[in-house]
């Protein structure tokens, strides 16, 4: 019925023999009908159980779909198989009219017989434990044909033999029909092959007349016949068969073991018994257990758990198990004064104290409780078989209750310098003392009373709140403007306002202006002035008129650059000039802000606490006032990032990969600025006019234009602007040397700055506006000398190259658009 099947050898492996030879599967495998790996004869279509290994363990379970109708239910050592089981040796599986019988089993190797029970009408193969194997016919019923009776052929008499020995050959005759008879019969007689275990079974034939037993054989005549084995103890197996004369037959039959009787004792605590983790009774009493090695669990309520291995010697023999449960309790006992108060255990009622109570063990949670008394609470640790006393616990006067409200509400209780809350407020006094309740509310006078605590008395206090008031003036340009005081019109400016000694938003609109908003705090006693000045809604005046400059939230200054059109890079003939300065026409429409210095030490580390820019030699560049140096482009952005978030501003970059990119299209936020807005800026000299050095057009280099390598660094560098001082070695305080036209500091010298595009080395010369650069590459762009810078080629403010780690001699400053 199952063809041998060749698969690669797995790790762990199922070899079976059935009927049709051996083969070899895997680790996981079904038995039953049509579809199954193992298919067995008396099953309907699809697999009826599945066995698969799992973490060193063979397991056998039911699959749900076979387990519906009772035809189709699987017995396991003769109970049904209604939840995984594990296999060990000897083990027998019924599946329709078959047996599996587990020969040997191993963590990684299960041996398999499969023998069918082909016509088994007196025991229900689903019922039988033994198994019964065929020989070559398989599954299907085998005739075997007698052999032909040997014709024996003897002389004719003669007429004086048949005269003279008529008695003779009367009793010759008789003897002779006996002896054919014999001999036809053993003719016919064929034989069986048995392979019985065990061995010392009895064998039995119902319903065959002739039958002999022999060794390891069974003699019977041609036709149907029924083999059956029995021992004590077993439960018996049979087969029915059809014998005939064309070919041999072998009967293999294993009985399995009746289970065993398995007294267990308890001491006469009620417990439930599971063998293998299945539930099979109740003790103290008898259960049934199959034969085998077995683990027993006894579970009891507020007992822990009793497991053992157990051999089952099986075949109806009575075995005894005493066991002791340990309890899973601990003895408490209460003792309270006064006595009789309530005490309960993990919010539960459990009587009144003194009492022994059995709680389990464990961290339990104990009230002691009674009238007019404060309740006492405690977390214990009960420990099982052990007894634990509490107390006694003397209970003291219950609290009082203070029950406090303010006008306004929200105003911040501090009782006996302890900060309670905020009103209205509820809260327990310990009795027979003064408590001082102090209450304090932002622009009102502090509210202050001793309140003696009674005992279990409620106490109601109110406390009206007295406004503390300043004066405030607002006035500005242009007069008669709306004047708002946290969203309520006060009516036009100038005027003067009593206002209570809070801070107050202060808004102050006309039509065809900004309106301007701001925060006051009045003072008691102290009149303060607020100044405004409306800036026209054309927004080019605006800011021109009302935010030429602005500043973070940490104090950093940033300056309105004013927009226009110059030629970026340098022409071919300037000396000094480098091949990836290409020239083009560059339009800046969109205003933006450029920081009016680098960004300093101090700054960064507002942002990241833990930056160092390190020493060169004995000096060091990590100085507050010092640009901020060993940062890379990533770090910039980062930083840029963290200030817009600070600021209430959209971020300007996103995370890619492992790196920030520019959004598009680009936000208000903070960000490095464009290598266009940093070359514009380091050249303009007024409006259509821009300069090469940030000195001017020309050499030689002008006193006090930047931190470039002058004197003071000349022994540690390779080369030195002749006759050039700057009073620093290495990186300066940021804003120490002459600003340009713009009032930006240091965008040549200290540091080279990095920018927000990426490098390429040749520029298209197509016009543009507002460039962002390329929009991917592996390096970005650096602009601006440093402290090193001594060639003509940096000095020059066209000046552009490349970076991609960190170094002494970057550093960056930061942009934002002005919309």
């Amino acid at each position: 019925m199952n063809e041998p099947v060749a698969k690669p050898a797995p790790y762990a492996q199922t070899r079976i023999r059935e009927p049709a030879g051996d083969r070899t599967i895997g680790e996981t495998f079904s038995v039953g009908g049509v579809g199954s790996d193992i298919v067995v004869p008396g099953t309907s279509d699809g697999a009826l159980i599945q066995v698969e290994r799992r973490k060193g363990v063979w397991v056998a379970h039911p699959i749900p779909r076979a387990s519906e109708s009772g035809s189709g239910i699987a017995r396991f050592d003769g109970r049904p198989l209604i939840s995984p089981r594990d296999l060990r040796r000897n083990d027998v599986i019924a599946v329709g009219d078959a047996q599996l019988i587990v020969t040997d089993v191993t963590r990684t190797l299960l041996r398999l017989d499969v023998c069918h029970l082909v016509g088994n009408a007196t025991i229900a193969p689903a019922a039988t434990l033994a198994t019964l194997t065929l020989g070559a016919g398989g599954d299907d019923e085998l005739e075997i044909q007698a052999r032909g009776v040997p014709v024996i052929r003897t002389p004719a008499p003669t007429a004086l033999q048949k005269t003279g020995r008529r008695g003779v050959t009367w009793l010759a005759g008789g003897a002779l029909f006996a002896a054919l008879i014999v001999v036809a019969v053993i003719s016919l007689v064929e034989p069986i092959s048995l392979d019985i275990a065990p061995s010392d079974a009895r064998i039995r034939t119902p319903g065959t007349l002739l039958a002999v037993h022999s060794g390891a054989r069974l003699f019977v005549l041609p036709g149907r016949h029924v083999v059956r084995a029995e021992r004590a103890g077993y439960i018996p197996a049979e087969n029915r068969l059809v014998v005939g004369s064309d070919a041999s037959a072998s009967v293999k039959l294993r009985l399995a073991k009746l289970p065993g009787k398995l007294h267990v004792e308890t001491g006469g605590v009620a417990a439930t018994v599971m063998v293998d983790g299945v539930e099979v009774g109740h003790a103290p009493g008898d259960v049934e257990v199959a034969a085998g090695d077995r683990t027993i669990t006894l579970s009891a309520p507020r007992y822990v758990d009793f497991i053992s291995r157990v051999n089952i010697a099986g075949a109806g023999a009575r075995q005894d198990l005493r066991v002791t449960l340990s309890p899973s309790w601990g003895s408490l006992t209460v003792v309270s004064v006064p006595s009789g108060a309530q005490i309960k255990v993990d919010g539960a009622e459990s009587g009144t104290a003194p009492a022994t109570l059995q709680v389990s063990s464990g961290v339990r949670h104990v009230e002691i409780s009674a009238p007019g008394l404060k309740t006492w609470e405690s977390s214990v640790v009960v420990k099982a078989g052990t007894a634990l006393t509490l107390g006694p616990v003397t209970l003291g006067q219950a609290d009082a209750r203070l029950v406090l409200k303010s006008d306004p509400a929200g105003a911040e209780v501090t009782i006996a310098g302890v900060h309670r809350g905020r009103t209205p407020l509820e809260a327990d006094l310990p009795a027979g003392v003064a408590h001082d309740v102090v209450i304090d509310l932002p622009g009102y006078a502090s509210w202050t009373r001793s309140v003696f605590a009674a005992a279990g008395r409620n106490i109601g206090v109110e406390a009206r709140l007295q406004p503390v008031m300043g004066a405030v003036t607002i006035q500005g340009d242009p007069a008669d403007a709306l004047v708002l005081i946290d969203g309520n019109e006060r009516g036009p400016a100038p005027q003067t306002l009593q206002l209570s000694a809070i801070e107050h938003r202060v808004e102050v609109r006309k039509d065809g202006f900004l309106p301007f908003a701001t925060a006051v705090l009045p003072a008691a006693g102290l009149e303060r002035t607020l100044r405004y000045h409306l800036v026209s809604t054309d927004h080019a005046v605006a800011l021109q008129e009302s935010a030429p400059s602005i500043a973070t939230g940490t104090g950093y200054a940033l300056r309105l650059i004013p927009v226009g059109t110059f030629s970026m890079g340098s022409d071919r003939r300037e000396q000094g000039r480098r091949p990836n300065e290409g020239l083009r026409q560059v339009t800046l429409r969109r205003a933006f802000y450029l920081g009016v210095t680098e960004i300093t030490n101090e700054e960064f580390r507002k942002f990241r606490s833990e930056h160092l820019s390190g020493f060169i030699g004995t000096r060091s560049l990590d100085l507050d006032s010092q640009a901020v140096t060993q940062v890379s482009w990533n770090d910039a952005a980062e930083y840029c990032n963290w200030l817009s978030s600070r600021d209430g501003l959209p971020p300007a970059y996103e995370k890619k990969d492992s790196g920030y990119v520019l959004k598009r299209p680009v936000t208000a936020g903070y960000r490095l600025p464009t290598e266009a807005e940093w070359e514009y800026a380091a050249r303009y000299a007024g409006p259509g006019r821009f300069r090469r050095f940030a000195w001017g057009d020309a050499l030689p280099v002008q006193t006090q234009v930047g931190n470039l390598a002058g004197a003071e660094a000349a022994a540690a560098l390779p080369a030195a602007l002749s006759g050039y001082k700057d009073d620093y070695a290495v990186v300066a305080p940021v804003g120490k040397f002459k600003p340009t036209v713009l009032g930006l500091h240091d965008l040549s010298g200290n540091v080279s700055e990095w920018v927000n595009d990426y490098y390429l080395s040749f520029v298209d010369n197509v016009p543009v506006t507002d460039p962002l650069g390329p929009d991917d590459g592996a390096r970005h762009v650096v602009r601006g000398a440093n402290w090193k810078s001594a060639s003509v080629s940096e000095l020059r403010l066209a000046w552009r190259d490349s970076e991609e780690g960190i170094g002494p001699t970057i550093g960056f400053r930061i942009a934002r658009y002005a919309e």
